[in-house]
């Protein structure tokens, strides 16, 4: 190949084309309109969307306030539960031990 054959291959491939399908004719709306309604539209949505998930989560903390509280009050039974099942051995043991003692007693008269 000759330097003019490289050179002329060259050019021809550096020379921008347009397909045919491809519209060439402007849009009668400008782009920064366009953009601008888009973005507009995008923001609201956003706040709205902000909006929406702050609710939930003051919705939620709520309910966890209201569960604590139901733990609380559950583990107040829990504790006196304890208490009473404490007192219950507690007395039992005393009822067994002086039974005991009743029955030996009986048993040596």
């Amino acid at each position: 190949m000759t330097e003019t054959g490289k050179a002329s291959r060259l050019s021809q491939s550096t020379i921008p084309t347009t397909p045919e399908a491809y519209p060439t004719t402007p849009s009668s709306i400008p782009l920064a309109a366009l953009d601008q309604s888009f973005v507009l539209q995008i923001m609201l949505d956003l706040k709205g969307s902000v909006a929406s998930l702050k609710e939930s989560v003051d919705s939620l903390k709520e309910q966890s306030k209201e569960y604590g509280k139901e733990i609380h009050e559950i583990s107040k039974d829990v504790h006196a539960a304890k208490i009473v099942g404490r007192f219950v051995l507690l007395v039992g043991g005393f009822l067994g031990f002086a039974i005991t003692i009743l029955v030996e007693y009986l048993k040596k008269k």
